[in-house]
């Protein structure tokens, strides 16, 4: 069966079953006890490439191997009080294999010190303040695309689950005075590095038989925002500090530091969103990690993006996405010189065209295209031959599209 024709099979079987749903639920659930409730969602997606693999199988016809499902609730059990959880089953190829798992599940109390001033604490498995996108990423509704932009959301590096979410607390606070707001957060956890490809990503090792162990992670996140969002400005920054235990005589054991800053802005008019994100990952790692890698690297990732809501029910979304894995090597060619791997496996330069359609109340079809540059964010869980000398094919294209009911 041709790509074309696995689309229009899934589109007959998927959108039926939404539209039942549809007439049988809701805007959420009242679950019956104060104001508790109960969300969700079931999202369907389907990727092709020209080249490389992304999301499964994605070359030739294409692959069904990108879903996420989830369903959370919230409600307060004293009136600043606020219990929230939420559990997803997701799957995303070779680069989440995870399928079922605790998202979220926190302790919320917040403490109003005026009209203008509020702080509060989170406890529990808590989402990471990090940039414009990484705390609403888990649904499809809340991104601006299909995918966000690789460069700085790693979720083709396996990296999906270790960014979302970290187990410890969160002390926030937020003053607002007349059209501006300011707000801070700080979390210190135990971040889930042990799971999918964070391992892998912080220690340089394809195949790392072991585990992350060391001090907590450290995640801070400082914001300004002009008439309720209409301009908005964040700079967070993450600071890492783990040691690798290696369970394998073979393979040693190391200490990685990382540090990633992130400054973020964005413009909300009527019609027209403008946003743009500036990080650099900068990363020291102890000699018996070498591994014909340099000890201490900084690459870095930016985007720009702009969306036009040109109708009521439809939004266009352009964007321009580059990462490079070492700052001072844009082209790749130090880095090949020094692995023996091809120049384009150390960097990626992304152009997506995207469009979404709100088409019935809580269902919506997301559709984005890519023109990519570069193999430098994608997966060798995906790709196994990136490591095998041929680093995939360095010019490819990206077709991702997304069935989504909420409630």
């Amino acid at each position: 069966m041709t790509a074309f024709g696995k689309l229009q099979c899934s589109a007959k079987l998927i959108v039926p079953a939404l539209i039942l749903a549809h007439s049988q639920i809701a805007s959420g659930f009242e679950i019956g006890i104060g104001d508790w409730q109960a969300h969700g969602f079931v999202s369907q997606g389907y990727t092709y490439t020209s080249g490389n693999n992304f999301f499964g199988n994605s070359r030739n016809d294409g692959s069904f191997d990108f879903r996420e499902i989830g369903i959370n609730v919230a409600g307060n059990v004293y009136p600043n009080l606020l219990i929230a959880a939420q559990g997803l089953y997701r799957d995303a190829g070779g680069s989440d294999t995870d399928n079922f798992r605790l998202d979220f599940a926190n302790l919320d109390y917040q403490y109003p010190i005026n009209n203008e001033s509020t702080v509060g604490i989170r406890l529990g498995r808590i989402k990471n303040p990090f940039g414009l996108y990484n705390d609403t990423r888990d649904v499809v509704w809340t991104r601006p695309s299909v995918t966000l932009p690789q460069s700085i959301y790693f979720d083709a590096l396996a990296l999906r689950q270790a960014m979302i979410s970290s187990d410890g607390g969160l002390i926030y606070g937020r003053h607002t005075f007349g059209n501006h707001t300011l707000s801070a957060e700080f979390v210190t956890a135990n971040p889930l590095d042990n799971t999918g490809g964070a391992t892998e990503f912080l220690t340089g090792l394809s195949d790392a038989p072991g585990k992350m162990t060391g001090r907590p992670l450290f995640i801070g996140r400082a914001g300004y925002q002009w008439k309720e969002g209409r301009f908005r400005l964040l700079f967070s920054i993450v600071d890492l500090n783990r040691d690798f235990k290696s369970s394998s005589s073979t393979v040693p054991s190391g200490n990685v530091k990382t540090t990633y800053p992130l400054a973020s802005a964005q413009i909300n008019l009527e019609k027209w969103s403008f946003t743009a994100e500036y990080g650099q990952v900068m990363t020291k790692r102890s000699e018996s990690l070498s591994r014909g890698i340099p000890l201490d690297m900084t690459s870095e990732s930016f985007y720009v993006q702009s969306e036009y809501r040109f109708a009521p029910d439809w939004t266009a979304l352009l964007r321009f996405d580059a990462f490079f894995a070492d700052i001072h090597d844009r082209s790749g060619k130090k880095m090949a010189q020094m692995t023996g791997l091809p120049k384009h496996m150390f960097f990626s330069r992304d152009i997506t065209f995207g469009l979404r359609w709100t088409f019935a109340k809580n269902f919506m079809v997301a559709a984005d295209y890519h023109r990519v540059h570069g193999t430098g964010w994608l997966s060798p869980a995906d790709n196994p031959d990136l490591l095998r000398g041929s680093g995939g094919d360095p010019n490819w294209d990206l077709v991702t599209v997304m069935f989504s009911y909420r409630f």
